[in-house]
């Protein structure tokens, strides 16, 4: 990315994949691949560093400023970031009064945590969903049994789910609950503890009971 920058302001961003006007002069798009960076900072056009993006599934976007150097011929980005909530959240009007929707109820917004304790028992859902006939089946007739490799992944996936649940809602800070996404591996790149959040188990000793 390079940066147009003139009388140390910022002008414009661009990729390089098309020509650019500096003043009264269109240069050639060729101008970004075979310049050097000297050259390209004579007539203005400065290398672009851009910020870091927001981590969406911990952070939303704040504002984005630009710092010019003219010296080193450089536009370095910064993006604020700012954290989203673990807990839900009482909204609340301009008054400070309970914000309520047209039920007459309190509008509340999904912090992290209720969000990601919603995602684990969808997952675990969907997992149980393939063999839930095999239940159905026992429920209206009990000749019928259930093979114990399903009766043990299913209690096995409740069991699970409610452990990931349960940890979630032990996390008192954004940093404990981004530690439930973190999966630590060996130097030799194989997996030493796998993320909490990717704990559900698989369904490899149950494929032939699935519907």
């Amino acid at each position: 990315m390079w940066a147009i920058v003139k009388n140390s302001q910022l002008i414009e961003i661009s990729n390089g994949n098309k020509p650019i006007t500096v003043g009264d002069v269109v240069h050639p798009k060729d101008v970004f691949k075979h310049w050097t960076k000297s050259q390209l900072k004579e007539i203005g056009i400065y290398e672009f560093i851009s910020g870091t993006q927001p981590n969406s599934r911990f952070e939303t976007q704040g504002a984005i400023s630009y710092v010019v150097d003219d010296d080193a011929g450089t536009v370095t980005e910064t993006i604020a970031k700012n954290n989203k909530n673990i807990n839900d959240v009482n909204e609340v009007d301009e008054n400070g009064d309970p914000l309520l929707d047209e039920y007459g109820d309190q509008v509340v917004t999904k912090g992290l945590k209720t969000i990601y304790k919603e995602q684990i028992k969808q997952q675990a859902t969907s997992l149980l969903a393939p063999t839930d006939w095999m239940v159905v089946r026992k429920a209206e007739d009990s000749t019928k049994s259930i093979p114990s490799a399903v009766t043990t992944y299913r209690a096995s996936v409740r069991t699970k789910a409610d452990e990931i649940c349960t940890a979630i809602d032990n996390c008192d800070t954004l940093d404990k609950l981004k530690a439930l996404f973190e999966t630590t591996y060996n130097d030799d790149g194989s997996v030493n503890v796998l993320a909490t959040m990717q704990t559900l188990p698989d369904d490899n000793d149950i494929k032939d009971y699935k519907r």
